[in-house]
């Protein structure tokens, strides 16, 4: 419960003190050679990762399904 009693004092902050965040996607063309370009070789391996978790875990719960449908069956 103490979280949600300091989230909003931390939201606040988070907003007063952020003045200086001037970056956004338009700099990564100029980083040719820094060591972005890991950080977002990173982000592109971990959606791609998440999405064939995903698929995994959609595939387990079709299996699951039609068990349990084949076990309703031979029930009846």
């Amino acid at each position: 419960m103490k979280f949600f009693q300091t989230l909003p004092a931390a939201v606040l902050l988070s907003m007063a003190f952020s003045g200086q965040a001037l970056a956004h996607a338009g700099h990564i063309g100029e980083l040719a050679g820094h060591s972005h370009w890991v950080g977002v070789g990173a982000l592109v391996v971990a959606g791609a990762l998440a999405a064939i978790v995903g698929k995994l875990a959609q595939k387990d719960e079709e299996k699951e399904e039609v068990a349990d449908a084949e076990t309703a069956e031979e029930a009846a």
